[in-house]
């Protein structure tokens, strides 16, 4: 085993946020505030951020060519109208059930082409809304198109961008990822190459070269959820359905706010419904009295609905949006896992009805409603959830190269919250500080930590980049500037993003 000196993890995170307001729209027939909202999405197309994000499209549509795109696109739209049209059948329709992978809001047959109609959408059609999706991807093309000169410098890029555009690996997160780490090094004075790969073995990513000193890049991305975190989610989905049918019941609008003590599926699937019973027959609803026993604690209030259709008296709200969300709960919390149910008074599909319009639903208001906010905090879930970095780090050393020096970039999301990414950072700087490299020259790894978020009025990007160096390498002097989308007038701390939402929130309880 290699002995690895003078360690370093340096931590950098920076955060950036976008309004978004075009997630709710007016209500009514008032013709000057609407045309201060038309004219407001006319101006957000000449925001710095959408216009770079438009240069990187038409750069990467160019590669694809417009027939293919043109079906590309058609696909994307067709599903979810099939999916739209589940939800709400035309008049004396009937109502198709769907298999839950077609009830997803992602187009899993081809996440290339579903990345590309967001980004398009954000210029082109600004009432097609899926903020949870595009604010993951928008950042990325943002980079790309302010670097699109860099960018285009980079040896291999435009066999890189085929490769991810027209090939049939359906995994584009992995090569964003990787042209955003080549543009980063550009961007640190860098020449950099994407090495093909080979049939014969697996190779590096890529070469970067400055001068004498020259080193591989290995690049790897932890897919977005954990399996353990899909398996949670769908334990909640039973216990969920349980619930809805109890509550719907009292007919009365309720909100609960779960905490599992124990893992989700160790809890009987009838828990939450019981504990609703118990605290609506009791009169405990809105009492601020929580139940609790060694599984889970409960709290339920009332939904004012009369204050939620204030609001839409005002402006109509895009369905399943989480601005919906925190009218229903009272507040939203970027890292919340949130479910809810309701029946709208009217739904409104705003813009053309073409094949490129769609997920362009508003609500113009609600008659009932039932929303959940849930969590688990046992100790055996923070710890599956908290996924840790060293199978990947194994991958990438074995495709280092036995002659040279090699980085490793690994890039992961941090969508479960602070408890998790404490529990997550202890692990991955163990495992990088005791991993056995096997007499590769592996010199530096660097983990990205990535937390795309949404809120009822904007979008957010946090970005934490921990450095690890090995052989007494100093990661900042291989990579000063070491953010994979640093954009102008970012905040930049040295703590990491986790720790800063965590005092965030002790702040506002």
């Amino acid at each position: 085993m290699k002995k690895n000196k003078n360690k370093s993890k340096k931590i950098k995170v920076c955060r950036n946020v976008k309004k978004q307001r075009a997630k709710k729209i007016n209500s009514g027939n008032n013709d000057g505030r609407w045309k201060k909202h038309e004219q407001y999405l006319e101006d957000r197309k000449k925001e710095p951020w959408i216009l770079d994000a438009k240069k990187a499209l038409d750069w990467f549509l160019e590669i694809m060519g417009e027939e293919q795109w043109n079906q590309r696109r058609k696909d994307v739209v067709s599903y979810f109208k099939r999916q739209q049209h589940s939800f709400f059948p035309n008049k004396g329709g009937n109502r198709e059930e769907l298999s839950d992978s077609n009830k997803r809001i992602a187009f899993h047959q081809d996440w290339t082409a579903w990345y590309l109609y967001l980004v398009e959408s954000q210029y082109y059609r600004p009432y097609v809304s899926q903020p949870s999706q595009s604010c993951r991807i928008l950042p990325f093309f943002s980079a790309f198109g302010r670097h699109i000169e860099l960018a285009k410098k980079i040896s291999g890029i435009n066999e890189k961008l085929a490769e991810l555009l027209k090939g049939k690996n359906n995994q584009p997160d992995s090569m964003l990822f990787e042209i955003s780490v080549a543009l980063m090094y550009a961007r640190n004075g860098w020449s950099v190459s994407f090495i093909p790969e080979t049939a014969i073995k697996k190779t590096p990513d890529l070469l970067v070269e400055k001068g004498a000193e020259s080193f591989y890049v290995e690049c790897k991305r932890q897919a977005k959820v954990t399996e353990y975190s899909e398996i949670e989610r769908k334990e909640w989905n039973i216990r969920w359905d349980k619930l809805v049918h109890v509550m719907s019941s009292f007919k009365t609008p309720t909100f609960l706010d779960v905490t599992f003590k124990v893992e989700v599926a160790d809890t009987p699937q009838t828990i939450i419904a019981s504990a609703f019973t118990e605290i609506a027959d009791n009169g405990m609803i809105s009492s601020g009295r929580c139940l609790e026993n060694d599984q889970i604690i409960v709290s339920v209030d009332y939904i004012n609905m009369d204050e939620v259709n204030k609001h839409f008296d005002k402006y109509q709200v895009s369905w399943n949006s989480p601005q919906m969300v925190a009218l229903f709960s009272g507040g939203y919390e970027r890292s919340g896992s949130y479910t809810q149910v309701h029946s709208p008074k009217g739904i409104n599909a705003i813009g053309p009805d073409d094949d490129e319009h769609i997920l362009n639903l508003f609500c113009t208001g609600v008659h009932k409603a039932y929303c959940a906010k849930w969590e688990c905090l046992s100790d055996a879930s923070i710890d599956k959830k908290a996924k840790d970095v060293k199978k990947l780090l194994n991958k990438a050393v074995n495709q280092a190269p036995d002659e040279g020096n090699t980085i490793v970039h690994i890039a992961y999301e941090t969508l479960h919250g602070p408890f998790v990414e404490f529990e997550r950072h202890k692990k991955i700087a163990n495992s990088i500080n005791t991993f056995d490299y096997k007499n590769k020259n592996v010199r530096a790894v660097f983990c990205h930590a990535l937390q795309p978020s949404v809120g009822p009025e904007d979008s957010e990007w946090a970005e934490t980049t921990i450095r690890f160096g090995l052989e007494g390498t100093i990661p900042s002097d291989i990579l000063p500037h070491d953010l994979l989308l640093d954009e102008v007038a970012t905040t930049i701390s040295g703590e990491t993003h986790w720790s800063q939402d965590l005092r965030s929130s002790a702040s506002t309880a």
